[in-house]
């Protein structure tokens, strides 16, 4: 087994002091080394690998954010964990807006071990440098103006629930995945495996969740969207047909009430790598668009000529790294390709590759044509096809209509 090398980078009342020989003793399997700001842990990255950085916020000689992003540029494989003070919530929504982990102080041994453990099995799914290199370049999600502004105006509301700013959260990717990832953080308590974002909002509760919004929204905008040739309104109509098809098939298919939820959230958020893409890299995603117009080749197969990978993969791995439940992260990455996944069962991945076969298709020989039908067979589903097909178009049928 590889040992795995850990940096802890103390800050203002060494608070990993104590903590890195706790967590040093608890596995057998890791080095952990400690510096006592932040250039000496840029000295210590710059001679040595490491597998994670573990930075407080609050460094002598600089900002733990400004640490952290260093190493991000310059060290694209280094995990990167802040340590965040609750009182300071600025620097705990600047990670939520980012791409960096984080647990709250005071941290237990245990926690941060998990943390860390949730960190390793990312590695799982960012199989090539480049792609690695790609995710810390799409730290910003953008949300539909209309959209935000309606849950801006709920949480204004004095009667505002966590329920009804829940629901509006829900009809928007990027606001759902910035609250799932908080409420999947070590900031509240243990990583859970949150897919409910009424849950999350009451959870974090409706003043953190007002202030989180506010500041990711600050940070996001559609100017590189639109320079991409990337209509953002598309997308969402898209991603809410795909989430309650999903849900849909897997209550049809008699899945659990949990299923049939992570089926709608990974449904709502299946093409999030292709707004990080749009919103963060216009230029190279643009040119994705001009080669798909030149020669007729399918998205998938261009971006990953241009990115070096896909933007299923990119929102997998972006999910994964949020701490986002495991049967999402898989959907999101595979949607497109099932075939790649190990399970034999009818899963949230199944519900999501096929209502989003369903939503884009014309005709019932274009739906055969977008699902993969080996998969389908090695699952026993195959000759449930032409039921899901008539049956989903009657469930688009009424979604539009209720939309029109």
């Amino acid at each position: 087994m590889t040992k795995r090398r850990i940096l802890l980078v103390d800050g203002a009342g060494q608070p990993l002091r104590e903590l890195g020989a706790e967590l040093a003793a608890r596995v057998a399997g890791w080095e952990v080394v400690q510096a006592t700001n932040g250039a000496a842990a840029l000295a210590s990255i710059s001679a040595s690998s490491w597998d994670a950085i573990v930075a407080d916020m609050a460094l002598p000689d600089m900002g733990g954010e400004q640490l952290l992003s260093h190493i991000l540029r310059q060290f694209p494989k280094t995990h990167r964990v802040a340590l965040v003070d609750l009182g300071n919530l600025n620097a705990l929504l600047r990670c939520v807006g980012g791409v960096h982990q984080f647990v709250i102080k005071p941290c237990t041994a245990a926690r941060l071990q998990e943390v860390l453990e949730r960190a390793f099995e990312l590695d799982l799914w960012l199989p090539n440098q480049t792609l690695r290199k790609l995710i810390g370049h799409v730290p910003q999600l953008p949300s539909l103006a209309d959209s935000y502004n309606a849950v801006v105006r709920a949480l204004e509301q004095p009667d505002a629930t966590p329920e009804r700013v829940g629901k509006l959260i829900a009809r928007d990717p990027a606001m759902t995945a910035k609250m799932l990832r908080l409420a999947n953080s070590a900031a509240y308590g243990e990583p859970t495996d949150d897919y409910d974002v009424v849950e999350a909002v009451r959870e974090i509760g409706l003043d953190n969740t007002k202030s989180c919004l506010l500041l990711a929204h600050s940070w996001s905008g559609f100017g590189g969207v639109e320079r991409a040739g990337f209509h953002v309104a598309a997308i969402w109509p898209h991603a809410n047909e795909v989430a309650a098809l999903a849900e849909w098939l897997a209550r049809r298919e008699g899945a659990s009430a949990p299923m049939a939820g992570l089926s709608r959230t990974a449904g709502l958020l299946h093409d999030i790598g292709k707004l990080a893409l749009a919103a963060n890299l216009p230029d190279q995603f643009n040119s994705v668009g001009k080669l798909m117009r030149l020669d007729g080749s399918a998205s998938v197969e261009v971006e990953q000529e241009v990115f070096g990978a896909t933007h299923s993969e990119v929102g997998g791995c972006m999910m994964a790294s949020w701490g986002l439940p495991m049967p999402i992260v898989e959907a999101v990455a595979l949607h497109h390709h099932p075939t790649c996944f190990l399970s034999r069962k009818f899963s949230p991945l199944t519900a999501v590759h096929v209502a989003n076969a369903l939503s884009r298709a014309v005709s019932e020989e274009h739906f055969y044509a977008l699902v993969e039908r080996e998969y389908l067979a090695v699952l026993g589903l195959a000759e449930k096809l032409p039921a899901w097909w008539h049956e989903g178009q009657q469930q688009l049928k009424l979604m539009r209509n209720a939309h029109a």
